[in-house]
């Protein structure tokens, strides 16, 4: 007889008074408040986290986590026009991969959104309100060259299985 296993998506919300985009964006604190929430669920598990601007979408917050809740991913379009290929085979998720301890998290990813160039620049500039947890165990890691920065990157991660990318995600954390 076979068993059925059910792999739950833990939603987690969380309140980041700090987050806001005023004469000076302090990236240290609002991360150790997101890292924090991290922490309480998954405290010593090799994953990989996403940091998603809702604002950058075209669906409202609310649809847009029902979508990743049931794909798996907010990069639910079979054909993205920002799809990175690499060997002919579309990278799935960029994020941030580590064993969660008490080493700071997602502040390399807000960086990246609100301190380094070309995403610092964007204006308005966009909260990362939604983040994404994946076992990492689930995902594979693929080097790419970084367009910008012209370095070989290691923040592109593939699915192992790609009928089952909502198994991969085991939570999504959710600024209010």
């Amino acid at each position: 007889m076979g068993y059925i296993i059910f792999i739950m998506t833990e939603l987690l919300k969380m309140k980041c008074p700090s987050y806001k985009f005023d004469s000076k964006l302090d990236i240290n604190k609002i991360s150790s408040e997101i890292d924090n929430v991290i922490r309480l669920s998954f405290y010593g598990k090799k994953i990989i986290v996403r940091g998603v601007q809702s604002a950058k979408h075209d669906l409202p917050k609310e649809k847009l986590l029902n979508k990743i809740l049931s794909f798996g991913s907010d990069r639910y379009l079979s054909k993205s026009k920002n799809a990175v290929l690499v060997n002919d085979r579309p990278i799935d998720i960029f994020g941030y991969g580590c064993k969660v301890s008490d080493k700071p998290i997602t502040l390399s990813v807000l960086e990246g959104f609100h301190k380094y160039k070309p995403m610092c620049l964007e204006k308005p500039q966009s909260k990362v309100d939604i983040w994404l947890v994946y076992d990492a165990n689930r995902l594979i890691n693929v080097e790419y060259q970084h367009s910008y920065y012209n370095v070989k990157a290691k923040d592109g991660y593939v699915f192992k299985d790609q009928k089952n990318k909502k198994d991969a995600l085991t939570g999504v954390i959710v600024i209010e």
